[in-house]
């Protein structure tokens, strides 16, 4: 990692692990937003569509510039690319491997996006494969296995209608793969010093018109308005509050990659079924076992590990930095020049 990406480490891991604990909320707002009677179709529309509008007002208020990229190349990497061909591959394999897959198998081969991460930020921008990572990710993998309750050493696991099948696991690389990618493509973007709020409006803008166009927007303003004559001005409440930390959790993950390379990003995704499975037993009274406890704790681990060990290389880092300005410094006055005008 180069001396700008390093600077903050702290405070990109820090943006990364509000981002995966925000996305561990999410299925405590769709469990309430489908109690009120919103369809699929309605939560996953308004999501895309509130954020553009969010980002596009930020945007125009803040600064329009915002609204342009440093290069025309990044207009096509961000529409075409990320909108319109990274981003639906992930949500269509998303689909799938969920449909194929026991939930705890399909979320399992969903964060494993960060071990391809490992290798495809090496391939793509040349960063390191280091010890640290390697542990970081077992930590991961062994923590999301017994939060998820893929291994339970003997207790009774949770019953799944969902065999495993070769078609589930291809889809299950398919969606590691295509997140990958697209936590890649986002990288690309802010090492290049396209803004944050920039790639956000333009991939939010190229969501909300492939939901438009596959959606019924008539069905989806239809079903709005029956279920807040039922419910009350709550369903407007609750569902605001779901965009705006569906809007954080987006714009948290990319800033991050301002401070740290995307593997280290993807990988405190951990904490994601940490928090679900804690508000689950708080909220709606879900069992939380011994294991899955440990689980946590353990993932928990993860996060510290890599905020030791990545603390710990940046400061190396600037005291190697500083060490030669000092000794670039100590030769100009041992030789000094003298200006001729």
């Amino acid at each position: 990692m180069d001396a700008k990406k390093r600077k903050g480490v702290g405070f990109g891991i820090f943006l990364a692990c509000s981002s995966a604990v925000a996305t561990g909320t999410f299925g405590i707002f769709l469990h309430y937003l489908s109690a009120f009677g919103l369809s699929d179709d309605t939560v996953t529309l308004i999501g895309p569509v509130f954020m553009f509008i969010a980002f596009l007002l930020i945007a125009l208020i803040k600064d329009r510039r915002l609204l342009l990229a440093p290069k025309k190349l990044y207009y096509f990497t961000m529409i075409v690319v990320s909108g319109f061909v990274l981003y639906p591959l992930y949500n269509f394999t998303y689909v799938r491997v969920f449909a194929n897959l026991p939930m705890a198998i399909a979320s399992l081969f969903h964060f494993s996006n960060s071990i391809v991460l490992v290798f495809l930020m090496r391939i793509l921008f040349k960063q390191k494969i280091t010890k640290e990572k390697l542990i970081c990710c077992v930590l991961a993998i062994v923590g999301i296995m017994l939060v998820l309750q893929v291994i339970t050493f003997g207790a009774v696991a949770p019953d799944d209608s969902v065999p495993i099948t070769s078609m589930g696991i291809f889809w299950g690389v398919a969606v590691a793969c295509a997140l990958a990618f697209v936590y890649s493509i986002d990288y690309f973007h802010i090492s290049h010093d396209v803004p944050v709020i920039t790639t956000q409006i333009y991939a939010c803008l190229c969501s909300s018109i492939i939901l438009l166009i596959t959606s019924n927007p008539a069905a989806v303003g239809q079903n709005i308005m029956e279920s807040v004559s039922a419910n009350g001005a709550i369903v407007i409440v609750v569902a605001l509050v779901y965009c705006a930390v569906l809007m954080w959790s987006y714009y948290s993950i990319t800033a991050c990659y301002n401070y740290i390379d995307a593997s280290y990003g993807a990988l405190t995704f951990v904490l994601e079924p940490s928090v679900a499975a804690i508000l689950g037993f708080i909220i709606l009274h879900e069992t939380l076992t011994p294991l899955q406890m440990l689980g946590i704790a353990i993932a928990v681990c993860a996060i510290v590990y890599m905020q030791y060990s990545e603390g710990k290389r940046e400061k190396a880092e600037l005291a190697a930095q500083a060490k030669a300005t000092g000794l670039n410094q100590d030769s100009a006055n041992a030789n000094p020049e003298v200006d001729v005008e």
